[in-house]
């Protein structure tokens, strides 16, 4: 079913960049690391997270929502694994692994696929935030490389895209003291250009985190991609019938640390796009930090 792949395409791509630049910080004991910070040298953090979207409704390429027809539902279910190192003070080295579950039904049929994703391999470099900006203001610069390992062609419903991509990001970022709690803002932004039948992308992300009482720690995370509509347009006819699509969405969540781990748990809400899918759903996180105190600053 052409009509829920090319929607299935824009729910994991908007996926990614959200746990790259959402997730891989943390607030530890009036300490804060975000993209816009490196890794200590011989330090790292291993972040695995199960997410479980699904919807009923989808954002046509005029932006306007609509139900899927006859009762129709698409679901994606992910476990992503993303880990970060610091070969060097200011080189952190990246890797995000993704094994996709993707489905639509509805009254009449059905159809699933279960299998690897994407996957992506890259660095940061610690760089100067702006250069207007001092301290305490940080910053570092991106590159993450993403390649397919999975079939695209005769197969109902694909787990991603295909062909290859590459990122190039820039972040910036800084600690604060919010009503006596320890917090911090971090804003990013970049372009991903991509091979195959995907559009290029223009991606924008911010995320806030404070320090609470207990272990812990709020998060908040905006995101938004727009693609450059350089992408195929197929199976006309349909009301998502592209690969040049826009997303925006929120991610809400709780990190409570238990000794050297955390457990985070959240909720995840699509707000606008195109020819993509409207929905939401929970997701769950366990980090492991290793190589150091677990006692991170900028």
């Amino acid at each position: 079913m052409m009509f829920e792949m090319s929607r299935l395409f824009s729910k994991a791509t908007a996926a990614t960049s959200i746990f790259i630049s959402g997730l891989s910080w943390c607030i530890v004991t009036k300490s804060a690391c975000a993209a816009a910070w490196t890794q200590p040298k011989g330090q790292g953090i291993v972040i695995i997270q199960e997410d479980r979207w699904s919807g009923v409704d989808g954002f046509a390429n005029d932006h306007t929502l609509y139900r899927f027809p006859d009762r129709g539902q698409s679901y994606v279910n992910q476990t992503n694994v993303y880990a970060e190192y610091g070969l060097t003070s200011k080189l952190t080295l990246l890797g995000n692994f993704w094994l996709n579950q993707v489905g639509y039904h509805n009254t009449y049929s059905g159809s699933e696929n279960f299998g690897f994703g994407d996957q992506e391999l890259g660095g940061r470099y610690k760089m100067r935030p702006l250069g207007f900006l001092g301290y305490p203001w940080v910053g570092s610069s991106q590159i993450l490389v993403g390649f397919p390992t999975y079939k695209v062609h005769d197969v109902q419903q694909p787990l991603g895209t295909g062909g290859a991509s590459i990122e190039l990001r820039h972040s910036i970022g800084r600690p604060y003291q919010l009503l006596g709690h320890w917090s911090y803002i971090d804003i990013s932004g970049g372009i991903r250009l991509r091979t195959g039948r995907a559009a290029h992308e223009l991606r924008f992300d911010a995320t806030h985190g404070t320090s609470l009482w207990a272990g812990f720690t709020l998060m908040e995370e905006f995101s938004h991609i727009q693609t450059l509509d350089n992408g195929t347009t197929y199976n006309y006819g349909n009301s998502i019938s592209s690969t040049n699509y826009d997303l925006t969405k929120m991610r809400f969540s709780l990190l409570k640390k238990l000794g050297p781990v955390s457990l985070q748990a959240g909720y995840e809400r699509d707000l606008a796009g195109r020819n993509t899918g409207a929905g939401g759903g929970p997701f769950v996180g366990l980090w492991i930090p290793f190589g150091g105190n677990g006692r991170w600053a900028p």
